[in-house]
């Protein structure tokens, strides 16, 4: 088959599966500890744009873990998040297989790469950028107009391809996943959707919640929660901070996280850190230029992430002193990394929009706090305009009412999607329980005991009572960080 797959044909739906199953492929599916597992590999085709008489189709991947239940419950499809992470990609990560290898108990797992990600066709990963200007990271305006420059060029790169940009949309992928049920032969199915995942489930709900069983939304985002609402991150990092001043371990190089961050933020802005940075793609030595931009965007980052947190006080610290022997790697890797685009996140992204109220009350925040939201440049009208501006409308970030029975997971530190996210939504869903994992942050699922949660509620048990408590943070000494942050296969 063509690896685009835009074939113009004048179907509505083209299933490459049958009820019979007969169209999975045997397939072994590898984890990142090098295990092998016996598993299924699924094709789908579907419409492109179903609003155009003749549109296209496109091709829809995922892997099939097979149920070892004798009167098995609806196939549990995972919904990974990004947006454009695939959901094989993250099933190769054994602490996140553990969990699926667990559902099998229960019902058939499908791990679906959602329209233009991983195995799925087209896969809208962008193609080699010709690299960033040195002074990228200086200013929110300029780190806002490189990205819209990587978009404008990643876009016309599919465009030329023939690939409808709008089309990758959230509503449409909530469509993809009746499409789905219908191919698997299922009355209905059942949703685990983490972080991005939550808004494509609350998507689903709101489109077809009558064909679903049973819903898991872990790290919840909302309809109209793209747009980060800086007094989030700002009350992170004062929680982040108590913590901080009460181990001995760090508090005598950030007594007042607030403060240091102040004091880092007054010397950028005074001089920006100048970085040597040799291109990998090029072989060329350039000057990079850190600023205060480039500080918010690393500590906002890492605030919600728990595997990050433990070096953040030695990064505060040693900025607000002027060294910048940590900082300059990171914001060198930031640069190189970049560049490093799926489009497919941006038409997703743009698609839910923001509301007048929500940007307004952004806007008034974003002065008032010392992050502000770094990232919202990906939600910039001028990035929306290059993906063809797919904006779903008000309807979509309307609040959504259901009866189906779910689960809401939350971490009590997460930063990017906190537990009120998930309450403000629970009102709508009255057969449902929200659990805040105590010390959790954004990513919750790995842990066995929220593992024993998940599985429990899909086999349909009452978890209502459950609490869950995570160890809190161990924050790493200057010398720890240093060796973490400098080692050469470190990510952070």
């Amino acid at each position: 088959m063509s690896r685009l797959g835009l074939i113009s044909f004048s179907l509505p739906l083209i299933f490459a599966l049958s009820t019979r199953g007969q169209a999975f492929e045997p397939y072994s599916f590898r984890t990142y500890d090098q295990q092998e597992h016996p598993a299924q590999l699924g094709k789908l085709w579907v419409t492109e744009n179903r609003g155009k008489k003749n549109g296209r189709l496109i091709q829809l991947a995922f892997v099939r873990l097979k149920t070892t239940a004798a009167n098995p419950q609806p196939p549990i499809v995972f919904l990974a998040g990004g947006p454009g992470v695939p959901g094989t990609g993250m099933g190769r990560v054994p602490v996140y297989f553990s969990l699926f290898a667990r559902l099998q108990e229960v019902a058939d797992v499908i791990l679906l790469d959602q329209r233009g990600t991983g195995l799925s066709t087209p896969n809208l990963q962008c193609p080699p950028s010709k690299g960033l200007a040195p002074d990228t990271w200086e200013a929110k305006e300029k780190a806002t107009q490189a990205l819209v420059e990587l978009v404008h060029a990643c876009a016309e790169h599919w465009r030329a391809q023939g690939v409808d940009l709008a089309a990758f949309n959230t509503n449409a992928s909530a469509d993809d996943l009746e499409d789905l049920r219908r191919a698997l032969g299922a009355e209905s199915i059942s949703l685990l959707g983490h972080s991005y995942g939550t808004e494509l489930a609350l998507a689903a709900v709101r489109r077809h919640g009558e064909h679903l069983h049973r819903v898991v939304l872990a790290s919840v985002q909302g309809p109209d929660d793209d747009l980060k609402v800086p007094v989030v991150a700002e009350f992170g990092l004062r929680r982040l901070g108590r913590l901080m001043a009460e181990d001995s371990a760090v508090n005598h190089d950030v007594p007042d996280l607030t403060g240091s961050l102040k004091q880092g933020f007054a010397r950028l802005e005074q001089q920006p850190a100048a970085i040597p940075f040799t291109d990998p793609a090029t072989g060329k030595s350039v000057t990079l230029r850190g600023g205060k931009f480039a500080l918010q965007f690393l500590v906002e980052t890492r605030l919600k992430d728990g595997r990050s947190v433990p070096v953040l006080p030695a990064i505060v610290a040693t900025v607000a002193r002027g060294d910048y022997s940590l900082f300059a790697p990171l914001v060198a890797r930031l640069h190189q990394g970049f560049s490093n685009l799926s489009i497919m996140q941006f038409p997703m992204t743009c698609s839910h929009g923001v509301s007048v109220e929500r940007r307004a009350l952004a806007a008034r925040q974003d002065t008032q706090t010392l992050l502000g939201d770094p990232s919202d440049i990906a939600l910039d009208p001028k990035l929306c305009a290059e993906v063809g501006n797919p904006d779903l409308g008000p309807e979509f970030r309307s609040p959504v009412w259901s009866t189906v029975p779910t689960l809401f997971l939350s971490g009590s530190m997460d930063s990017e999607t906190p537990p009120s996210n998930a309450e403000n939504i629970r009102w709508g869903f009255p057969n449902s329980v929200h659990i805040i994992v105590e010390n959790g942050f954004h990513e919750t699922l790995p842990a066995s005991e929220v593992q024993d949660i998940v599985v429990d509620f899909f086999k349909g048990q009452d978890v209502s009572g459950r609490r869950v408590t995570f160890a809190r943070p161990v924050f790493l000494n200057l010398e720890q960080a240093k060796a973490q942050i400098l080692a050469p296969s470190n990510p952070h």
